[in-house]
């Protein structure tokens, strides 16, 4: 995948997204750059970075995001979902935090333990995205 292919495809997720967040929030590393993208599309000029680590087979959020999120809208963003674990955990992290959260990711696949509030498609392969070396 190139970079006008990526672009081209967040803003196809963009036209997909019928929900209108206050907040968007990028999982690193891969959800970053879609974040920043959809903030865009959606008009959405406050935007978070969460980075949720993997610790053995455990998943924890190892960031803090101080602003009040109580009844905030949250759009929850990653590049894709092979298992979902970290989109899991860092949607309960928000939803701990008193937030409304809906997520998306560009694709995902069948194992995913989380199906997405918006994507663009099912794969049954990881996809390499253009930062990928």
């Amino acid at each position: 995948m190139n970079w006008d292919l990526f672009a081209q495809e967040v803003q196809d997720l963009s036209k997909k997204i019928d929900y209108h967040p206050d907040i968007i929030i990028g999982i690193t590393r891969g959800g970053i750059i879609p974040a920043r993208l959809l903030s865009t599309y959606l008009n959405v000029s406050e935007m978070y970075c969460l980075t949720v680590r993997k610790i053995d087979e455990e998943r924890k959020v190892s960031t803090e995001i101080l602003e009040n999120l109580v009844d905030k809208n949250i759009l929850l963003v990653e590049d894709m979902l092979e298992t979902g674990r970290s989109m899991i955990v860092a949607k309960k992290y928000l939803k701990s935090k008193g937030a409304k959260v809906k997520t998306a990711c560009l694709y995902f696949m069948p194992i995913s333990e989380i199906v997405p509030d918006f994507y663009l498609r099912e794969v049954q392969e990881v996809q390499r995205f253009p930062w990928d070396s």
